[in-house]
């Protein structure tokens, strides 16, 4: 443990307390106001590099002094540091033998979140929804009140008491996080016409849905470099960043884990702190006794203009007085909050709406910081076109893949993607609606052929080119649990197909009981459903196995003939479907694996759920098997084949080679 964080974590009035090793003692006044050691200055010192930083020349350990103690929040009072006459230049010596006793604690605390979705939704304090404008990195204000709505709504109160939540709040206060950004950020918007009623009449608003698209599996690091969390607040933080499900709007889903190490470099900070790169404004929030000092501040302000509006000879009394200040800051309305609460921890968590109901310009707990983000991370914006220029005349390729991304707890296995790739396939169809056949007074699906798979007779369309859609749920992780679910209509997706996906979302498995009946008292698994985008192939490389393109396939669900298996097994039988689909079998080779690997575990192809719920297609083939191919050149995916191939089986994922 290096000299700073024995400085920041050692309780007063232990042996290493520093105040004791000036000759003060614990509890003794502070010196004047403004100086250095003056815990109520709410201002940061110059940053140094850490070669060039100033050590204390009478603290045993070197410990740094002129950056750190310029800054209140970080370094409490010192007195020997105050006096630069005992800074001097050199580098950070660890503490000796005497100190070791000490326990290890982190020397950091941050906070790491993933957006599942790929989607960062966060309209910045003061910009209109329609400016398109998204706060990037996400605003330490921001962070803080993501802790305290999740302790309200999720926290265990029993456990974890108000003060334990307050002590957070003003600790990570006490510091302005670093970030650690990843590349690849873009900045997009969809636009909605959203209705509006006016009484009878009904009006169309152009609304502008602004967002960053991440890349998979990208994390935001937000690390509080200066502070230590340990103990009880190190479990609260833990618990609440446990279930903070959004962050910045509610389609912003996120997952959030503790960090207690840096893992990465910052890449994005204050610029007090030396870093480089573009300047932008960020909203953080204050420490608490720098709230302290602006909440005086704006009450001796309002009471002075009360005063001075006072019309009668006598100024109002006490009473008078207070009544009017609690009406100037409390919001308008039955039960109005107040704006400007005692304690910092009340001031994060006002509702906007409050706020603006007081027209405050910025909260009271939050102010402006000048932030540097490195170009490298500045988020992009795509050209308009990213293919070749098309003639004027001519009309889009339609696309032909949609994927989704899809969330719940707990997702469902790998091994029963068929049971998803049904219920994906019936949600669909649902958006469509049904019809009455008058004749027979059943019921047929409206969806177009695509969808359903069926003719207009109700008969499966046989085509070797498979035109239909397939429904295949993927593991895009390697987890062991399907978190993508991707559509892909060889024959193109027109407007009336993309306008019934893009309703679909949520699916749901009901269990049943024996006879094929639903099953009342069982619960039902429920998962949501986001839609990534429309596309190819093509334009998902790097985040699909399933819709790469590759020379090396392997299973990730069983093979099922889709016929009476013939004397050349199940390679003759795969050779096979390749040729009816066009590709060339000369040269490709047909090994069958006894296992494959789902997150590190063997799995053979009786684990995998093998057969159809319902459905008029036989099936001469229960066993199946895991087979891995190899093509002389390059296949773009996906590559799906044998018995119930469009709704998960005989489903193959993109090797390396």
């Amino acid at each position: 443990m290096d000299c700073r964080t024995h400085h920041r974590l050692l309780q007063p009035g232990s042996p290493a307390d520093p105040s004791l090793w000036s000759g003060r003692r614990c509890g003794q006044a502070a010196g004047p106001a403004g100086s250095l050691q003056d815990p109520e200055v709410p201002r940061r010192g110059v940053a140094l590099p850490n070669r060039l930083r100033p050590r204390c020349s009478r603290c045993p350990s070197n410990s740094p002094a002129g950056f750190r103690d310029a800054d209140p929040r970080r370094h409490r009072s010192r007195p020997p540091h105050a006096n630069p006459a005992n800074w001097r230049i050199g580098p950070i010596r660890r503490h000796p033998g005497p100190h070791r006793h000490l326990s290890e604690v982190a020397p950091v605390f941050g906070l790491a979140f993933r957006f599942p979705t790929g989607r960062y939704h966060a309209t910045p304090w003061g910009r209109n929804v329609n400016e398109a404008d998204v706060a990037w990195p996400p605003e330490p204000w921001r962070i803080l009140r993501a802790l305290v709505a999740c302790y309200w709504r999720k926290g265990d109160r029993e456990h974890w008491s108000e003060n334990d939540l307050a002590r957070l709040i003003d600790t990570l206060a006490e510091d302005l996080p670093v970030f650690h950004l990843p590349d690849g950020a873009i900045h997009s918007h969809t636009r909605h016409y959203m209705p509006i009623r006016k009484g009878k009449s009904e009006s169309k608003t152009l609304v502008f849905d602004a967002f960053l698209h991440l890349p998979d599996g990208a994390e935001v690091q937000v690390l509080w470099q200066d502070i230590t969390l340990a103990g009880n607040l190190l479990d609260l933080a833990k618990d609440l960043a446990s279930g903070i499900g959004y962050l910045g709007r509610a389609e912003s889903w996120t997952e959030c884990r503790v960090l207690t190490e840096a893992g990465c470099e910052p890449n994005c900070g204050p610029a007090a702190l030396g870093f480089e790169g573009e300047p932008f404004r960020l909203l953080v929030p204050r420490s608490a006794s720098a709230y302290q000092l602006e909440r005086t501040r704006l009450i001796t302000r309002e009471t002075a203009r009360i005063q001075a509006s006072a019309t009668s000879k006598k100024p109002p009394t006490g009473r008078a007085l207070q009544t009017k200040l609690d009406r100037s800051f409390r919001a308008k309305g039955k039960g109005g909050a107040d704006t400007l609460p005692r304690r910092l921890m009340d001031a994060l968590s006002l509702d906007t709406a409050d706020l603006q109901n007081r027209k405050w310009s910025q909260p009271p707990a939050a102010y402006e910081a000048i932030y540097l983000r490195a170009t490298t991370v500045r988020p992009g914006v795509l050209p308009r076109s990213l293919g070749r220029p098309r003639n004027a005349n001519s009309k889009p390729e339609p696309p032909t893949v949609a994927r989704y991304l899809l969330a719940g707890r707990p997702r469902p296995r790998i091994e029963d993607a068929i049971k998803i790739g049904e219920v994906m396939r019936a949600a669909a169809m649902s958006k469509f609606g049904w019809g009455i056949d008058e004749a027979t007074g059943k019921r047929h699906p409206l969806a177009p052929w695509q969808i359903s798979g069926r003719d207009r007779d109700g008969r499966p369309v046989h085509d070797p080119g498979h035109p239909a859609a397939f429904w295949l749920p993927e593991d895009a992780d390697d987890d062991g649990w399907i978190d993508h679910v991707t559509v892909f209509i060889a024959s193109g997706m027109d407007e009336e197909v993309r306008f019934g996906l893009d309703r679909v979302t949520r699916i749901w498995l009901t269990p049943r009981v024996e006879g094929g009946n639903l099953s009342n008292d069982a619960k039902v698994d429920e998962w949501r459903l986001a839609l990534e985008g429309f596309g190819h192939p093509q334009d998902f490389d790097g985040s699909s196995r399933v819709l790469a393109a590759s020379r090396r396939w392997r299973s990730i669900t069983p093979f099922l003939a889709s016929g009476h298996l013939k004397k050349h097994g199940y390679a003759g039988e795969l050779r096979r479907l390749l040729k009816r689909r066009g590709i060339a079998t000369e040269d490709v080779t047909v090994k069958e694996l006894s296992e494959v690997s789902v997150s590190g575990t063997p799995r053979r192809a009786l684990n995998f759920y093998r057969f159809r719920s319902r459905g008029r297609e036989a099936q001469h083939d229960s066993q199946g098997s895991l087979l891995e191919i190899e093509f002389p050149r390059v296949v773009r995916g996906p590559l799906a084949l044998g018995y119930a191939s469009h709704f998960g089986l005989g489903m193959f994922g993109s090797e390396v080679g």
